[in-house]
């Protein structure tokens, strides 16, 4: 008699967070989401790096227009949604109700919504969608600290880039472009993140580009008054 032992080993990460480029390979056909788009990434606080994790937990991810495709993020930041095939796809980003798991004072809370930008031809490469929340303890200090005035009233553009990275511009007048590397935020534009303060909102789009090569991702996104929005572009 023959006997077959079939081993299926599992591999899980319980902490995704970082700027890496490992990817989240798309699943099409019989996976999860069927003949739908797996839209997957992770939402971190905005001082996170790779030596001090810190997850957003149970923010809420709703397809725009269509509440019932939604998600709350785990407890390191991780979401999954599944959407119709588009170019791309607006989802609302709500913060939690409760006080962040990690992020000193005791009780510093997420307050500020989010646009996410879910884009077809990104999520196919496999490549990381990454957003940051900023506690309201810490936005005032941070803007401040880098010689920006944040403004409530107006928009802030966050792009997390992988691949390589290029000069990132975008097209709405906005106060001085910010740029994260290596665990340290500076002026600049070129990083794993490149974030656009306070963004005019009026003609409620804006149009990301790169420049000194070509980048998976650009194109006009959303801006509105108050919000945050996010898209992950990858460079070429």
């Amino acid at each position: 008699m023959r006997y077959v032992l079939l081993v299926i080993a599992v591999s899980a990460c319980a902490n995704c967070g970082g700027n890496n480029n490992q990817p989240d390979a798309p699943v099409v056909g019989d996976g999860p989401c069927g003949a739908e788009t797996y839209f997957t990434g992770e939402v971190v606080d905005w001082d996170e790096t790779e030596a001090s994790f810190c997850g957003v937990f149970n923010a809420k991810m709703t397809v725009h227009g269509d509440a019932a495709r939604t998600d709350t993020t785990n407890p390191n930041g991780r979401f999954e949604l599944c959407i119709a095939h588009a170019a791309t796809t607006q989802v609302d980003l709500e913060p939690p109700t409760g006080a962040s798991q990690c992020v000193s004072p005791l009780g510093s809370t997420y307050s500020i919504p989010g646009i996410v930008i879910a884009n077809q031809q990104v999520i196919a490469t496999g490549k990381t969608f990454s957003a940051r929340m900023i506690t309201m303890q810490r936005v005032m200090p941070f803007f401040t600290g880098l010689g920006v005035t944040y403004d409530p009233a107006k928009a802030v553009v966050f792009v997390h880039v992988e691949g390589t990275l290029h000069p990132v511009a975008s097209s709405a007048a906005h106060d001085t472009t910010l740029a994260f590397n290596s665990g340290v935020w500076a002026a600049g534009d070129t990083g794993a993140n490149v974030v656009f303060p306070n963004t005019d909102p009026a003609g409620g789009t804006t149009n990301i580009t790169v420049s000194g090569g070509s980048a998976i991702g650009t194109g006009s996104v959303p801006v509105a008054a108050g919000t945050f929005t996010y898209l992950t572009i990858v460079g070429n």
